[in-house]
């Protein structure tokens, strides 16, 4: 089975012209809007904690732009996963650190690593790993070169 083909911005092997204009008109034609992340009705989040997390989230990911419209369900999980942590977090906290109870482990443990695990695997898939960060920070560079040299020739 091939792998997965990474964005034109991403890749790091040597392309021709040719493929370079046609995997960017490729990108440009599934490139989905924006316009439908803000207003998210308030019945989708958990609570006030998710909310929260959604727009902070948000707004860092429109920093480094890796977001769009097609991102808004992971972002909506990824906000209530954390606001489930979190709820969790302050549920043990308050009941003393637990760790067995009758002889079981404490089931909050489990809603609480099972809560990080969505929280992590829905971060990947909106590119929230230092990996994901780099590259993004690798084609914007890449970009502002070619625009340089585009501008003003190889000096």
């Amino acid at each position: 089975m091939p792998r997965p083909r990474k964005p034109l911005a991403a890749q790091t092997g040597h392309l021709t012209k040719e493929t370079q204009e046609t995997r960017k008109y490729e990108e440009s034609l599934v490139n989905a809007g924006k316009d439908e992340l803000e207003n998210i009705p308030a019945a989708l989040f958990l609570d006030a904690v998710a909310k929260k997390e959604y727009k902070r989230t948000l707004e860092n990911l429109r920093k480094i732009d890796l977001i769009n419209n097609l991102d808004r369900a992971a972002l909506i999980s990824y906000a209530n996963s954390y606001a489930l942590y979190v709820k969790t977090c302050k549920e043990i906290k308050d009941t003393g650190f637990v760790s067995v109870i009758n002889g079981r482990p404490n089931p909050l443990f489990a809603i609480m690593n099972q809560a990080k695990k969505e929280m992590e695997t829905a971060g990947k898939v909106l590119g929230m790993s230092p990996t994901a960060r780099l590259q993004a920070a690798s084609s914007k560079t890449k970009v502002q070169a070619e625009e340089l040299e585009g501008m003003f020739g190889d000096i």
